[in-house]
């Protein structure tokens, strides 16, 4: 037996490798869309504005699922909150892509380990697919495994036991009632994403799908034909059919002068970055929680060195400043995120490989939930709506593009 897996397991590699380079057709993804009605093409942080979505060819939704206990082990009320919008989004012709808890949640509120105590993390995935699965159309099993912030408090390894547990039960909960509900999980598109796949090889047989959240062309001078590299690149790695969890481009964005540096630190009380540094605690004080809390998620134990990396790695953040490279020159403004979404998405819908793609994000943000400042675009700025909702240009070439009308 060991051998037949191991000659389909190459089969399967040889043909996803020719399949990436021809671009020929994938039956496990023609069959995903075919299941959902089509190719899956959503939005996440989504609105309540179910018309104008479905108008702009938007049909799904992501967004996160709460811990469904509160530290009682009674359901949440957060839990049962979500649900009901779930349900919004079902009785108004829309499906919802729903991201499973955090790590540190169970930590958190559940108190225990879920790389660890494996019977009662695949517990709740179970709870969650049986109490869910009518009023969402698939799972991705947590997000962006790899990032600290969202590993915490778990190593790369323990992250990928805790996505690999909870598809294993997921898929034997399915096929004991012959389902074809969808799961999956996602990466960010960073270099600890190839050490991942690597480490779920063993649970890719459980997946319909592996997600990628791409966001090259921001910040860094790429083409829209990289989209497509990139993704060809995915799966030849995990052979299973490719979801797009997350895209998109800031409508606002750019270096900062000097002027405008010296006005965020005298907000906060400096008139130098060395007085800054030299206030440590001090200073770290100042800024907002989310801050602090990125902080610590992404520099733990070293708080003596804090204020010296808010102007180092985390400037960006500080000054709400980004590079000025982007995807084809195409630049940080409305017109500039409008045009991003008219290259990106077709070069994207050409793959064969590709279930589905869901941009990033609905609507902006009042605040940034890396740093909590306002006038940093990195969380604030990805909207294809404005933060009252109202459609930007990028909303239109989106609709343009997904259903041939503007």
């Amino acid at each position: 037996m060991k051998i037949i897996a191991f000659i389909e397991s190459v089969i399967l590699t040889i043909s996803c490798f020719f399949g990436s380079i021809f671009n020929l057709p994938d039956k496990n993804a023609q069959k995903l869309i075919e299941r959902n009605g089509g190719v899956i093409c959503g939005v996440n942080h989504p609105n309540e504005q179910y018309d104008v979505l479905k108008d702009a060819g938007l049909g799904w939704v992501r967004f996160d699922i709460p811990y469904p206990y509160n530290a009682a082990g009674e359901i949440s009320r957060s839990y049962l909150d979500f649900k009901a919008r779930c349900k919004g989004y079902v009785d108004n012709g829309m499906q919802v892509l729903a991201v499973t808890p955090y790590p540190k949640d169970y930590v958190n509120i559940g108190g225990f380990d879920p790389s660890k105590d494996i019977e009662k993390t695949k517990e709740i995935a179970v709870f969650l697919y049986n109490d869910l699965k009518d009023i969402t159309g698939g799972f991705q099993i947590t997000n962006e495994m790899g990032l600290a912030t969202f590993m915490y408090p778990l190593t790369l390894e323990e992250a990928a036991t805790f996505i690999g547990v909870q598809l294993e039960a997921i898929d034997a909960a399915k096929k004991a009632e012959n389902s074809d509900f969808m799961i999956g999980y996602n990466q960010a598109n960073v270099s600890a994403s190839k050490d991942l796949n690597n480490l779920l090889k063993p649970y890719l047989r459980y997946c319909d799908y592996v997600g990628i959240d791409l966001y090259i062309g921001v910040q860094t001078n790429d083409k829209a034909s990289d989209y497509a590299d990139r993704i060809k690149k995915l799966y030849r790695q995990v052979c299973r059919p490719i979801i797009v969890t997350e895209f998109g481009f800031w409508s606002e964005g750019g270096s900062k002068t000097e002027a405008e540096k010296k006005e965020i630190l005298a907000y906060y009380g400096y008139a130098s970055e060395e007085e800054a540094i030299a206030d440590g605690m001090n200073f770290i004080s100042k800024l907002p929680q989310q801050f602090r809390n990125t902080l610590f998620y992404e520099f733990p134990g070293q708080e003596d060195r804090w204020a010296e990396l808010v102007f180092s790695k985390c400037s960006g953040h500080f000054y709400g400043q980004t590079s000025d490279a982007t995807l084809e020159n195409v630049g940080f403004t409305p017109e500039g995120q409008a045009e991003y979404f008219r290259r990106v998405i077709p070069a994207m819908r050409k793959l064969n490989c590709v279930a589905g793609m869901i941009i990033y994000c609905c609507q902006d943000m009042e605040i940034c939930w890396t740093c909590g400042q306002s006038w940093c675009p990195y969380e604030t700025k990805w909207g294809i709506m404005n933060l009252d909702g109202t459609p930007k240009p990028a909303y239109y070439a989106v609709k343009e593009v997904l259903t041939g009308t503007k």
